[in-house]
């Protein structure tokens, strides 16, 4: 049906209208991921269906249902042998994960073996396996996507999405934390979700902001000029985007923050002017008392976590479907998985060994890379170690907002922050607890008070619905100056 056009549907109660540009499939920012899943798949089919059509257009332009008129012929002709249309369809859904630039960037991770093995230095297994890290983790969130697709369940899928989405993370986590360098992991959790609520959200505003689009006026944009043509950049665009979902993710980033804020605030306070305060006497008991709190703290977050996944997956499914239906087109209906189940989980698991094995070298190198470079330890955290176990899914929600859909650019990039909040950090601290490693959630005054002053300004600009290109840099700004903030903070 065309723009503006309700339609009707039955619901147990009766006949309800459905607004304009919902989709028939609830849409909640669980599902953002495979939706980004099946427009990669269409990137990739129109370039081998069709070579001649252009990559760098909108995903809206391309040739959705000739696509779909070509395959259904390779099908007819293909004889309908179910085994070996799976085959194939693994191995296009493969060659559609496979076939991106980041790619080259798999080298990488021999040369680091290499390095590690020959001793080449801790500087060039640190950088290898950096570099190594961008495309794995690339693979294995296109293989938890894959996986959700198969399983055709939208609760599952969703679930799926939201536990293994930043397994890249976890992966360091871990591997971090058997060294005993639980300031690294706390400054990679931290620099995680200052990436994806400052630079990612800031740089998709900033350039969704600037990028030309084919018309001044769009489903989810407005270029305040008349006599507008299309062009490469332009000063007078603005986004549009539904901030109900938005605003519940950033609600929540708010609660997570309390919970960062409370530790810390308590263990300076357990200290008086004269030593330690009420019962404790030495560090080490004060140490034990913060300890205990932490993991009271990581279990109530993880509480709060599912009550967050219970309200976009069931209890406010519909509500936020129609909230975000406007930032889906017709393109994104349901489709067959490319990956089979079984090819999915293949796929995961020889990844997650390689994201391990990568991840244990570079986390082993760090120290001599901190003693012999001026690299802090702070700033491999909280900026190197986020970039390379996010860059892909980065550059997804740049081109989602340079493709005027800020809708899955904010899903993306504030979901993600949101999800490494309630659900990496305490996962964090109860892993910990289960090496005995002393993690706890006292992040430190300076940490916790960039993390709050961060979520107020990226709440701050994303509370009206609009975006525009001074937005984002403002957001860019902010993770600039804490970026040089940290490259300082060793050497006070």
């Amino acid at each position: 049906s065309e723009t503006g056009v309700s339609r009707t549907t039955r619901s147990d109660s009766g006949w309800m209208e459905r607004p304009a540009g919902v989709p028939d499939t609830p849409l909640n920012p669980l599902h953002l991921k495979a939706m980004a899943a099946r427009l990669r798949k269409k990137v990739h089919a129109q370039s081998v269906y069709f070579p001649n059509t252009s990559r760098s257009g909108s995903y809206a332009s391309l040739d959705v249902e000739g696509l779909r008129g070509t395959l259904a012929e390779e099908e007819a002709e293909g004889g309908g042998a179910a085994s070996e249309g799976r085959v194939g369809g693994n191995m296009a859904a493969l060659g559609s994960i496979f076939f991106h630039p980041f790619t080259v960037l798999l080298l990488a991770f021999p040369l680091g073996i290499l390095s590690d093995q020959r001793r080449w230095g801790a500087t060039s297994t640190f950088w290898l396996n950096i570099l190594a890290l961008i495309p794995l983790a690339k693979i294995l969130g296109d293989g938890t996507e894959e996986l959700a697709a198969a399983i055709k369940n939208d609760t599952i899928s969703g679930l799926l999405n939201a536990t293994l989405g930043n397994a890249v993370e976890m992966i360091i986590t871990v591997q971090t934390m058997r060294k005993g360098m639980l300031d690294v992991v706390k400054a990679t959790l931290l620099g995680s979700i200052l990436s994806n609520i400052l630079l990612v959200l800031g740089t998709s505003f900033f350039l969704g902001g600037l990028i030309g689009s084919r018309e001044n006026v769009g489903k989810h944009h407005v270029i305040y000029d008349e006599e507008y043509q299309a062009r490469r950049c332009t000063p007078e665009k603005e986004q549009i985007f539904s901030s109900k979902s938005a605003l519940v993710s950033m609600a929540m980033q708010l609660l997570a923050c309390m919970t960062i804020a409370l530790p810390t605030i308590f263990a300076s306070a357990s200290r008086s002017d004269h030593g330690y305060s009420g019962l404790v006497e030495t560090k080490e008991e004060r140490d034990a008392l913060l300890l205990k709190v932490s993991r009271i703290s990581a279990v109530i977050i993880m509480c709060s976590y599912v009550a967050f996944i219970s309200f976009q997956l069931v209890t406010h499914k519909r509500m936020l479907s129609i909230d975000e239906g406007a930032d889906s087109d017709e393109e994104e209906d349901e489709e067959e998985a490319g990956l089979s189940a079984n090819a999915s989980l293949v796929l995961m698991a020889v990844t997650t060994g390689l994201i391990a094995v990568s991840s244990e070298m570079l986390v082993g190198a760090i120290e001599e890379v901190v003693a012999h470079s001026h690299i802090s330890a702070s700033f491999i955290g909280i900026v190197l170690l986020p970039f390379a176990g996010n860059a892909c899914e980065h550059a997804s929600a740049i081109r989602f907002a340079i493709q005027d859909r800020p809708g899955l650019s904010i899903g993306i990039a504030v979901g993600s922050s949101t999800q490494i909040a309630l659900f990496v950090v305490p996962f964090s601290v109860v892993m910990g607890w289960f090496l005995d490693k002393p993690m706890d959630l006292v992040f430190g005054m300076m940490n916790t008070t960039v993390m709050i002053l961060s979520v107020l300004v990226a709440l701050a600009i994303v509370i009206d619905g609009r975006s525009n290109w001074l937005k984002g840099f403002m957001l860019c700004t902010a993770y600039g100056f804490e970026a040089v903030l940290y490259w300082y903070a060793n050497k006070i």
